[in-house]
């Protein structure tokens, strides 16, 4: 991968092609010749042997459907057992009623027909077989609630498979979870939920009365979300999504082929570049929000088009969708050595801090190589750890570097890989700085997010794109797997419902694209001139695990600073402070 010069790109392209093809020779091969030979004893015996064929496909079928169930169906304490689980579970404890059990079973039962008619030696060695559930553990046994639509479930031993880690549901422990699990999961998910073991009456009833009713703000916006799910909000526009696509695969194309060219004229490959990978980081991210099919096709786009893990990325972007501006738990606003607030004495890196509001820009460009390193390291983890997609996210990744590494020169995808971090750093930084931020857990998700999110108003057609959906901010924060095509319809709907609901700290936030970077820009100074927050602050980091999260992955309970008043005053002081100084200077400098 040395690179000599634009002329020996292309050799090195056609000998990775040819690599490839010399590789899949063998196994097609052998793959056309059980073809033929299949096609000859089918031409041989039509009537025998196609009959034959369908009757050993179709039981491979069953059995792999069979076996697909088994493995990747609800678990046994999601809801009431199979009538196959049961009938053997029935035989184990009675062997003598077999026959009994058999008439009384469904007659389209595959286990039922698969056990009854083997001899009853296999069913013994079936049976010994059988997994046994180990006994739950003492941190298993002890209940762990968390309410779903005015349902209290026990999620103590859901806590442990949950797909992407136990920190996230530890966030929910005694408290309302509806509104995270409807934007996070699909209908499938939702039912599941509901499947889940109850909590028992009393401590139900005790929980009920220590958490309280939701707000009537956040009652309102579900009768919303329920309406917008039955006008079809969440079918996604397959022909805006193709233009889309189209628009990326066009500047990928046009970036390869700049960079080809001799001499200087090769940098004009770095803003299609650059572009490309902003176009694909929001579709990428609009697709690991998905909830649909189409969506869940597309999951391996963002390791193809710009080397980012899905898994890395929903780890980390839904903790900030759950926990908005959450200080000490957000990850979006816990990046030191870029400060947000006055920060702990321990955690205050004066150096930089004194001069964030001018090199922030630089920082942002980096956001792109920071994302992708991450990426690399998650998936050796999940590799190493054996979850589930972790080698199709690796092959996605292997294939975008040895395209690029193939086509592009190094420096020049270093600069275009800088570009697009800027771009895409300089947007997500103006949604959520200079909001309300919260030192506690926010019981009414919906008020947060309204008085912590800023959407934009774009310029122009070029711009609009270019944001990628980020400016209906708001919308995506209240409706996350909702495709961003709708989000332009959607605008309306909420300004009209945040004008019902008469918020105490504001309304629908929005204003020009230009202005959300100067309230960016003038945030980040004055944290910068601002004096450290002292001991009484909250921590950055805890140990060496970064939002507010233990070694364990338990919620820290942090102090309680819930009211965002007194951060809000404190920033305002330190900004009439700077303000006086500056005023006082000579000149005014």
């Amino acid at each position: 991968f040395s690179h000599r010069g634009p002329s020996r790109h292309p050799c090195r392209l056609f000998c990775l092609a040819w690599s490839a093809h010399c590789a899949m020779q063998r196994p097609l091969q052998w793959w056309q010749k059980q073809r033929r030979r299949c096609s000859a004893a089918s031409a041989r015996r039509p009537a025998a042997s196609a009959p034959v064929v369908s009757l050993i496909s179709a039981w491979w079928l069953a059995v792999a459907g069979v076996e697909c169930s088994r493995r990747e169906g609800p678990p046994a304490w999601a809801g009431p057992a199979p009538a196959g689980r049961a009938l053997r579970e029935r035989r184990a404890a009675a062997p003598e009623s077999a026959a009994v059990a058999d008439s009384a079973a469904p007659a389209h039962d595959c286990e039922r027909l698969k056990v009854s008619r083997a001899p009853r030696r296999s069913r013994k060695v079936h049976q010994a077989a059988k997994p046994k559930q180990a006994p739950p553990s003492k941190a298993q046994a002890e209940p762990f609630p968390v309410r779903f639509e005015d349902t209290w479930y026990n999620l103590a031993r859901w806590r442990e498979r949950h797909p992407v880690g136990a920190h996230f549901i530890d966030f929910y422990e005694g408290r309302d979870a509806t509104e995270a699990i409807h934007a996070f999961h699909g209908e499938s998910a939702r039912q599941m939920v509901r499947r889940l073991p109850l909590l028992d009456a009393p401590a139900a009833a005790e929980r009920e009365a220590e958490v309280g009713d939701v707000s009537e703000v956040t009652k309102a916006f579900r009768v919303l979300r329920g309406r917008l799910w039955e006008e079809g909000w969440w079918e996604r526009d397959l022909w805006q999504e193709a233009k889309w696509l189209g628009i990326w695969a066009a500047l990928c194309v046009c970036g390869l082929g700049l960079a080809h060219l001799d001499g200087w004229l090769s940098a004009l490959a770095v803003p299609p570049l650059a572009l490309a990978m902003v176009a694909g980081a929001w579709l990428g991210h609009d697709y690991a929000h998905g909830v649909d099919d189409f969506s869940r096709g597309m999951r391996l786009f963002a390791p193809l088009a710009i080397g980012i893990s899905p898994t890395w990325w929903s780890e980390k972007h839904n903790k900030h969708h759950a926990l908005t501006n959450q200080m000490g738990a957000d990850p979006d606003i816990s990046m030191p050595p870029l400060f947000i607030w006055p920060p702990h004495t321990a955690d205050d890196m004066p150096a930089f801090r004194s001069l964030q509001h001018r090199w922030y820009p630089l920082g942002c460009a980096m956001i792109f190589i920071s994302w992708r390193f991450r990426s690399l390291h998650c998936v050796a983890t999940s590799l190493w750890e054996g979850r589930r997609g972790a080698v199709a996210e690796l092959a996605a990744l292997a294939v975008h570097w040895t395209v690029l590494l193939a086509c592009v020169p190094v420096p020049l995808l270093l600069a275009a890989t800088s570009l697009a971090g800027l771009v895409c750093g300089l947007i997500l930084m103006t949604s959520h700085l200079g909001e309300e931020l919260y030192g506690d857990f926010q019981d009414d998700w919906v008020q947060a997010q309204f008085c912590s999110t800023r959407g934009a108003v774009t310029r122009s057609s070029f711009t609009e794109w270019l944001w990628g959906g980020m400016q209906y901010h708001l919308e995506h924060h209240l409706f996350p797997s909702m495709p961003r095509s709708r989000y332009p319809q959607l605008r309306p709907l909420l300004q009209h419902f945040a004008a019902e609901q008469r918020f105490p700290h504001g309304t629908y936030r929005v204003d020009d694209e230009l202005a959300v970077l100067d309230r960016t820009w003038h945030h980040l100074r004055t944290v910068a001139c601002a004096p450290d927050g002292g001991s009484s602050a909250l921590r950055i980091r805890d140990g060496l695990h970064p939002t507010g999260l233990d070694y364990r992955g338990r919620a820290v309970r942090l102090p309680s600073h819930s009211n965002p008043v007194p951060v809000a005053a404190a920033l305002a002081a330190s900004a009439a402070a700077v303000g006086a100084a500056v005023s006082g200077r000579p000149g005014g400098q």
